[in-house]
């Protein structure tokens, strides 16, 4: 799943950096034209243009991790080529863009590329003539190892935010919010590939009696059951959620002709595995629909409603297939 939060978080923090970047190189554009040196200044104009367009292209394409990988080696390259061509007055541009690179990348790749230019900077410039190229070092990879510090802790944070965000915290599954951006990316999917994708309502049978005879805490249990068995038996792209209650969805991509033998062998595993404190079956009922041409998702889930009140009308443990094709 691309993570919508994730997504605008990066777009965001591309824009205000690439803006930042641009207000202050814009002036010197004037600066070194001036001052004569045109290497200098049309190497600025490169920035200024290159950021732009990859900001541009970014929010068009939402292909953010490429694009941001992208301009981290643009920028480094780029500032070391202006240090070189200009010597002391832009050296300490160095520093900053050397910081702005774990905004934009992996700590692991940031570290990588800082490292590279500064050993870049140390065999091309001759700056250290009159800079110390010890204390330049020592600085660099104090600035780096400090970035890289943050860096990984903000990772961290974020991964523990979309867990937070994306997973019911009582059954592991995923939530309403993960299912919904993950049907509208599959119903995308199949729009452009036609590629065959499933939508599955499962409902646990008589789940109220094992909460009144057996107390809630049974209750969740099978629920966490249900999780545990559900997700050993699918595979690992297809996705599952909990829609509410004893209810969950489960998202099937790039299904084949297997697809009844598939479900019904998820139902058999779960009547055999899925068990009350007794050892009494727990079975589930199963309503399902195939993608059609034209499909929404509050569509798409109402045809698996549909075929899923059909299943317990019929005596439930069983699976049924909505028929509509239009």
């Amino acid at each position: 799943m691309i993570n919508q939060l994730q997504e605008k978080y990066q777009l965001s923090l591309l824009l205000l950096l690439s803006s930042l970047a641009i207000a202050g190189v814009f002036p010197f554009v004037f600066i070194r034209f001036f001052e004569g040196n045109i290497a200098a200044a049309l190497i600025d104009v490169a920035l200024i243009v290159g950021m732009a367009g990859a900001v541009a292209y970014a929010h068009l394409s939402k292909n953010i991790r490429a694009v941001c990988l992208g301009l981290a080696v643009f920028l480094n390259t780029g500032v070391v080529a202006v240090a070189i061509a200009n010597g002391f007055n832009s050296f300490l541009w160095v520093y900053p863009v050397f910081a702005s690179t774990f905004f934009l990348v992996k700590p692991i790749e940031a570290f990588a590329a800082n490292v590279a230019g500064a050993i870049a900077l140390a065999l091309l410039s001759d700056i250290f003539v009159t800079v110390s190229l010890v204390s330049f070092f020592i600085t660099i990879l104090m600035l780096s190892l400090s970035a890289f510090i943050y860096a990984s802790h903000s990772e961290k944070q974020f991964e523990l935010l979309e867990t937070l965000n994306t997973v019911d915290d009582l059954t592991g599954a995923l939530n309403r919010r993960a299912m919904s951006a993950d049907i509208k990316a599959a119903l995308s999917t199949a729009e452009r590939h036609g590629t065959g994708q499933l939508l599955v309502i499962l409902d646990l049978d008589h789940f109220k009696s094992v909460n009144d005879k057996f107390g809630h805490t049974a209750g969740d249990d099978a629920l966490k059951r249900l999780v545990s068995i559900t997700t050993s038996k699918i595979r690992a792209y297809d996705r599952l959620y909990r829609f509410g209650g004893e209810e969950f969805v489960l998202l099937i991509s790039q299904i084949d002709d297997q697809h009844q033998a598939f479900i019904d062998n998820l139902r058999s595993a779960i009547k055999q595995e899925l068990k009350t404190p007794n050892g009494d079956e727990i079975t589930v009922s199963f309503g399902i629909a195939h993608w059609i041409p034209g499909t929404t998702e509050d569509s798409w889930l109402q045809r698996a409603d549909k075929a899923l009140y059909v299943a317990k009308a019929e005596g439930r443990d069983r699976a049924v297939f909505c028929q509509q094709t239009a």
